[in-house]
């Protein structure tokens, strides 16, 4: 059985209160997926305006000397 069987299977014990619960947190799962990739460009986007490199270095020329080591 697949996890998309199971998942109707379940459904249809459900009372109508909790399929609005759920519906409520499939849209949950759906904002959270598409905010991953929007959250990973803004932190990127901070490193950047906040030239975190020059506090830190290089990290090319970092990686080179650990693996020189």
């Amino acid at each position: 059985m697949t996890s998309y069987e199971q998942v109707q299977q379940q459904i249809e014990k459900l009372s109508e209160a909790e399929l609005l619960k759920l519906i409520d947190f499939i849209e949950f799962l759906n904002y959270k997926k598409l905010q991953k990739p929007q959250r990973r460009l803004a932190i990127f986007e901070e490193l950047r305006t906040k030239n975190i490199s020059k506090k830190f270095g290089d990290a090319l020329i970092w990686q080179r000397k650990i693996r020189q080591l």
